[in-house]
């Protein structure tokens, strides 16, 4: 005869229970850390590989052409053997390192328990998105072992490199399925539990996606528009439920091309775009500006251009603030991230600020609105993203965004003068200028301010194009970081984490970029969004602002990549269609979503700013960034109506 449990009997398995679920998390810990270390020196192969190969086409561009007019014999063929396998190499890494960009706007409207619920059943999604990568390019590896591929000037086998990238890419998947299995235990302490309310549903999900795939490629092409329409749903609905944004654009854009293509094509598109973009000799500039602005900020260059910014408007009232917002400006040029500039900036410039008797709403302001110039003045990550996305020149892009970046200052310069107009006790009294301290500064930011004249010089001037720019920065960055003896064995680690960190989201990000756009090109939505809107009985330049006013909106709670990744293609084709530059249309995608980042109350740079000076309240950081918010809606209306503030320096490369 059975007894039914008792009270205390159901008490001891549910401790069991629990006791064994930590006792599994400390295993996978202990297996994370272990994978984390063998990702880490993997990455650090892959960084010195990249940084050798921008040395490399450093001195192609520099030595052999400019000196000797004789280039380096197929460099090109080198970059795309090589560069892929590099970039490969630091992607689990990143994995290990948490680096997945999601959208966290639900988290406010949920308890904490359904939220690790919801991550770590995006975690398992982004399991499902891995595999088929690996899947795709091992295919790929597959058919060029197969046709026994080569270069054609150093006839170097390329099969090999290509299973190089297949390898590192399996590497990917226990590095995630860790991360999974660690987010489930976080959602629940009992193992059991934790894998039926996570893993079953991230797999159901999966099976769910396949059985459509498989079943209902008839009725896509017969419903082609309302079925491209659920999916763009879909692919919303994903992205404000915790699933990684790359795993989403993966998912979503796969089971679109199988719908179109059938599995198997989808597979293999998806390992073509995937291997198309890790060659790709333009998205280069990515990891090698990310290297630059590493090494600059680790041989002190990022904070000899604030504290130049500073001794030079010292005299001004205000001046500090002045300072910050040309630091902000340089830091930019030096990182390319807007997030970045204002952590690092923050750190530095509030509690100076504060010591010197600034309020804490110009500070805030101040600090917040000049983090957007981290992606206004070039190199700008976002910019490329979008040149990527919708097959633009960088360099020209580059160019166009130098205006506008100029024209931002002044608008952020005058806000502070507004402000203090307003209120003249939000900062101290000016001083006089310190030629001392100018001169030490300004020699101090020699290094800094030659690299950006060097980088953005040649490019403008055709002497070299932006990804050996981007190379020729890195390499420079080095040599600052070496000459200055800044540089220590010990921060190696710390360095290449910095690195591979973004270069790893970026990356995932633009594989399921590149398969979205691949999708949408083969289903012509963007061609049908255009002519249904551009058919509409408004003028272009109003629709136009209805599409600002809405990437306002996203770019409240959505960061900033993930807007251009979603919709920088479809975008740019209904502009297009309204008889406007792309290049311009690039500009002003740019500036919105920057601008979305410090719109309050979600603004991304708000919380940032937040995050490295707590003591600010986040009323005061609204009320602060106002002035400037004010003064990007008035740089938007000058790039609306005149576009040449865009086009005009292109023009003229």
């Amino acid at each position: 005869m059975t007894l039914p449990p008792t009270a205390n009997d159901r008490h001891i398995e549910l401790y069991g229970s629990e006791h064994h679920g930590r006792q599994i998390d400390g295993l996978l810990a202990r297996i994370d850390t272990r994978l984390a270390g063998f990702n880490r020196l993997i990455a650090l192969v892959g960084v010195v590989a990249i940084l050798v190969t921008a040395l490399i086409q450093t001195l192609d561009v520099i030595v052999m052409r400019a000196i000797f007019s004789s280039p380096l014999t197929g460099i090109n063929e080198i970059f795309s053997t090589v560069f892929p396998v590099s970039i490969a190499a630091v992607l689990a890494a990143g994995l290990s390192q948490r680096a997945t960009l999601e959208v966290d706007m639900m988290a406010g409207f949920l308890s904490p328990r359904a939220v690790r619920y919801l991550r770590g059943i995006g975690a398992v999604l982004y399991l499902g998105a891995l595999i088929l990568i690996f899947w795709g390019v091992t295919l790929q590896a597959q058919s060029t072992l197969h046709r026994g591929t080569y270069t054609i000037l150093n006839e170097i086998p390329v099969g090999p490199f290509y299973v190089a990238v297949a390898v590192l890419f399996l590497l990917t998947i226990p590095t995630q399925l860790v991360v999974a299995l660690r987010l489930a235990l976080e959602a629940h302490p009992r193992w059991p539990v934790a894998l039926a309310m996570v893993f079953v549903p991230g797999v159901l999900v999966l099976a769910f996606f396949t059985w459509i795939a498989l079943t209902f490629g008839a009725f896509f092409m017969t419903n082609m528009v309302a079925s491209m329409l659920a999916i763009v749903a879909l692919i919303w609905v994903l992205i404000f439920t915790f699933v990684p944004v790359a795993a989403t654009l993966t998912l979503c854009s796969i089971l679109g091309i199988a719908l179109i293509f059938g599995a198997k094509g989808a597979v293999a598109t998806l390992g073509s775009e995937t291997m198309t973009l890790l060659s790709s000799y333009d998205i280069a500039v990515v990891p090698f500006f990310l290297i630059m602005g590493g090494l600059a900020v680790r041989s002190g260059m990022a904070a000899d251009i604030y504290n130049f910014a500073s001794a030079i408007s010292a005299p001004f009232r205000g001046g500090l603030a002045l300072g910050t917002i040309g630091g902000c400006a340089g830091f930019g040029a030096l990182t390319g991230s807007s997030v970045a500039t204002v952590a690092t900036i923050g750190k530095a410039a509030f509690p100076e600020m504060k010591s010197r008797g600034y309020s804490p709403l110009l500070s805030s302001g101040v600090i917040a609105a000049g983090g957007t110039l981290g992606q206004l003045v070039p190199p700008s990550t976002v910019v490329v993203i979008f040149a990527m996305m919708t097959e633009q020149s960088i360099g020209l892009m580059y160019a166009a965004i130098f205006v506008p970046a100029l024209i931002t200052i002044v608008l952020y310069i005058a806000a502070v003068f507004l402000f203090l107009a307003v209120a003249p006790g939000s900062a101290p009294r000016e001083t006089n200028w310190d030629a001392g301290e100018i001169m030490r500064c300004g020699y101090r930011a020699l290094p800094a301010v030659s690299m950006f004249v060097v980088i953005f010089g040649g490019m403008f001037g055709g002497i070299f194009t932006a990804s050996e720019a981007a190379a020729v920065g890195a390499v420079f960055a080095a040599l600052v970081l070496v000459l200055r003896k800044s540089y220590r064995l010990r921060d190696t680690p710390e360095i290449v984490a910095e690195v591979t960190a973004t270069t790893s989201m970026i990356y995932m990000l633009m594989i399921g970029g590149f398969a979205s756009t691949f999708f949408f090109s083969a289903t012509g939505l963007p061609e049908l969004a255009a002519r249904s809107i551009g058919g509409l009985p408004l003028p272009g330049w109003v629709i136009v602002c209805l599409i600002c006013l809405a990437f306002l909106v996203i770019g409240t709670i959505m960061d900033s990549i993930a807007v251009m990744m979603v919709t920088a293609s479809v975008t740019a084709s209904i502009v297009s269609s309204l008889g406007y530059d792309v290049i311009w249309w690039g500009v002003v995608m740019v500036v919105i979503v920057e601008l979305g980042v410090i719109t309050p109350p979600f603004g991304l740079n708000l919380f940032a700013l937040k995050s490295v000076a707590p003591e600010i309240t986040i009323r005061q950081i609204y009320g602060g960034v106002l002035p400037f918010v004010a003064a990007d809606v008035v740089k938007l209306v000058l790039l609306i109506a005149f576009p040449a503030l865009a086009l005009w320096l292109p023009s003229l490369m």
